[in-house]
């Protein structure tokens, strides 16, 4: 996918944060982008503790997160990768203080839900909020076929890798559906291209559409193992039903018919599959891409 920056991944000390951070270190390989762990102390917290004794547990946290992140890239058979992995703790708000700090980041990456929620299919309150108001793409992983841990050179996959990706007639989903190929064939996944023809619409056209954007895809990425998915229902509905047997579901912060500037906002369908999804959930913003203008000509 593309990363204009670091990864910044919010670290609680849960397993769903380590794993986050585990699959953000294996994505940043061959990159020249290194790792940030943030660890977020929040002001209620201080109500009843001492600050300093929260920034020692949460620096053991981090340290102790980044030591078995050292080791795990180490172990990948063609050896230590040498990613930069930062570790900072800050005072404040969590979701505040990881959107400031994405403003400038290639990708900021989240667990589901935090400490305190084992097992929980809920996603937690600053998961479900931050995305809308981060600058970058957004990751929300959900840990599904295995973890991180077990193989320092692939990600878990529930049955051989599969990445969804929601496409209709706007800007922002074409350019998701280019971050979606580039990580279907980092992972050597399979892309799910998901279209929902507009029962208004022309199907025909819709079906020509969407064939379209599949030799698009392709010619950008020969290696690229791609299906179209035409499917008749809410687009919503039918990427949360594509969540329950995929690895991650990739869109659009904004879908078609939404102001071009509104870039820090989530649409209706991006906001409800974040909600529900049964796999990781990848939004993508909007952003100037050269290869658009050859899809859109």
């Amino acid at each position: 996918m593309h990363l204009s920056g670091d990864v910044i991944v919010g670290v609680d000390g849960s397993d769903q944060s380590a794993e986050a951070a585990a699959w953000a270190l294996k994505v940043l390989r061959g990159t020249e982008h290194g790792l940030r762990l943030i660890h977020v102390i929040t002001p209620a917290h201080l109500e009843i503790d001492d600050e300093a004794d929260l920034r020692e547990t949460g620096q053991s946290v981090l340290a102790d997160l980044r030591t078995k992140l050292e080791a795990l890239d180490a172990a990948h058979p063609e050896g230590a990768s040498g990613v930069r992995i930062d570790t900072e703790v800050v005072v404040g708000d969590a979701a505040e203080e990881l959107a400031q700090r994405a403003d400038d980041a290639g990708l900021l990456v989240l667990g589901r839900h935090g400490a305190g929620r084992v097992n929980s299919k809920r996603i937690g309150t600053v998961s479900f909020g931050l995305p809308g108001h981060a600058l970058s793409a957004v990751l929300v992983h959900t840990v599904t076929g295995g973890s991180e841990f077990d193989d320092p050179a692939v990600h878990p996959a529930r049955d051989g890798g599969r990445i969804v990706v929601g496409l209709d007639t706007s800007e922002y989903s074409h350019v998701a559906a280019q971050d979606a190929a580039a990580l279907a064939v980092r992972c050597g996944w399979t892309l799910h291209v998901l279209v929902a023809p507009d029962a208004l619409g022309d199907p025909q056209a819709t079906h020509s559409g969407a064939e379209s954007a599949l030799e698009w895809l392709r010619a950008d990425h020969p290696d690229l193992q791609v299906e179209l998915d035409e499917l008749a229902g809410d687009p919503a509905r039918l990427l949360l039903e594509a969540s329950e047997t995929a690895d991650l579901v990739v869109l659009g912060k904004r879908g078609a018919g939404v102001f071009a500037g509104m870039t820090s906002q989530l649409g209706r369908t991006s906001s409800a599959v974040l909600t529900d999804a049964a796999s990781s959930v990848l939004l993508v913003p909007y952003r100037r891409d050269e290869r658009l203008r050859a899809r859109l000509a």
